[in-house]
C-alpha cells in the first residue's frame, strides 16, 4: 500500500507539489544492537525478493557500513540503507489537496467538534459543536481520534513529539533515517533537521489524544540530536509540536462499513501520508 500509495500521490498532487526527493533512508544500528543486526542480515535477501514482487525492483536494501564517514554521526555501527524511500513536503501536499477540493466546490468547516452519529436507512445525523447537521453518507476519517466513534475497533490514538532545528549552515545530512527500531526518526527538511519519536518511553502517557510535550521525550530528542546526529557542532531548536496517529496490534487500515450510510478508514499505523490517498478512495467505494 505504501508504494501504490506514493504512485498514487504523484498522480493525484503531482511531483512538484510535493516536492519529492528519492535521497534514500537508513535504518540505523548501534553497538547495543548486534543481535537484532544479525538476525536483521539473515532476512536481508528475504526482503528484497518481497520487495522486487511489489515494486519490480533488485536489490531495494543493502548494508551500509560507511554511515558515520558519510554524516559524522556518533554511536552509529551500521546501517541498512533503502534507496526506494522517498521525503515529501506534506504542508504543500495539503494546500494543493485544499485548492483541488475548494475547485470542486466542496466545503470545508474546521474547528467543529463532533460528538454523536446517528445513523438511519435514509440518512446520518451528526451532532456538533454548532449544532445537527444531516449528511446523506458520512466517512469518519480521523484516524486516532477515532475510537469515540469505533470502541469496539481495535485503534487507539499514539502521539509523536517532534522537533525541528533552525537553519544549519552546511547541513550536509540529506535522506530519512530511521533509530532504536523506528520509534526515531529524522530527516532534512531544506538546511534543517527534522526529529521526531521517543513514544517507547512512555506507550502508556502518549497513548493520548492531547496535544503537548513531556520534558522525558523533549530530552531524550535533544540528546539524540546533540549527541548521536550532530554530536561535533553546536544546533538550535526553533520549533516542537506533536502530531496524533492512529495505531493497533496490525499495521492494517480498517477499512469497512459499520453502519448504514457510515464507514471508516483509519488506524494508519504511522504511514498516513504514504497510504492515506489509496485509503480515501476504498472508503469513498464503499459509501
Amino acid at each position: 500500500m505504501r508504494w501504490k500509495g506514493l504512485q498514487n500521490l504523484k498522480k493525484l498532487i503531482g511531483i512538484s507539489y510535493l516536492d519529492l526527493q528519492i535521497n534514500g533512508s537508513w535504518d540505523l544500528i548501534t553497538n547495543a544492537e548486534n543481535n537484532q543486526y544479525l538476525k536483521t542480515l539473515e532476512k536481508l535477501e528475504y526482503l528484497n525478493s518481497k520487495i522486487k514482487e511489489i515494486t519490480g525492483e533488485s536489490n531495494t536494501y543493502t548494508i551500509d557500513t560507511d554511515i558515520n564517514s558519510k554524516f559524522s554521526f556518533k554511536g552509529v555501527n551500521s546501517s541498512f540503507y533503502n534507496r526506494l524511500e522517498g521525503q515529501i513536503n506534506t504542508g504543500k501536499m495539503m494546500e494543493k489537496f485544499h485548492q483541488k477540493i475548494t475547485e470542486k466546490g466542496i466545503k470545508c468547516l474546521f474547528g467543529i467538534e463532533v460528538k454523536k452519529l446517528e445513523s438511519t436507512n435514509n440518512n446520518v445525523h451528526i451532532e456538533t459543536s454548532i449544532g445537527e447537521i444531516k449528511a446523506l453518507k458520512v466517512a469518519i476519517c480521523t484516524n486516532g481520534f477515532a475510537k469515540q466513534f469505533l470502541p469496539d475497533q481495535d485503534v487507539k490514538p499514539a502521539r509523536a513529539q517532534v522537533i525541528i532545528t533552525k537553519p544549519i549552515h552546511n547541513l550536509t545530512l540529506k535522506g530519512t533515517f530511521h533509530y532504536q527500531q523506528g520509534y526515531y526518526y529524522f530527516r532534512n527538511i531544506d538546511n534543517r533537521i527534522l526529529l521526531g519519536g521517543g513514544r517507547n518511553l512512555n506507550f502508556e502517557g502518549e497513548t493520548t489524544t492531547d496535544f503537548g510535550q513531556t520534558e522525558q521525550i523533549q530530552d531524550s530528542l535533544k540528546n539524540l540530536l546533540n549527541n548521536v546526529i550532530m554530536p561535533n557542532k553546536k544546533v538550535e531548536i526553533d520549533f516542537t509540536w506533536s502530531g496524533i496517529m492512529g495505531v493497533g496490534t496490525t499495521k492494517k487500515p480498517i477499512i469497512q462499513q459499520i453502519k448504514p450510510n457510515i464507514s471508516v478508514g483509519v488506524r494508519m499505523g504511522g504511514m498516513g501520508v504514504a497510504i492515506g490517498s489509496l485509503v480515501g478512495q476504498k472508503v469513498a467505494e464503499i459509501l
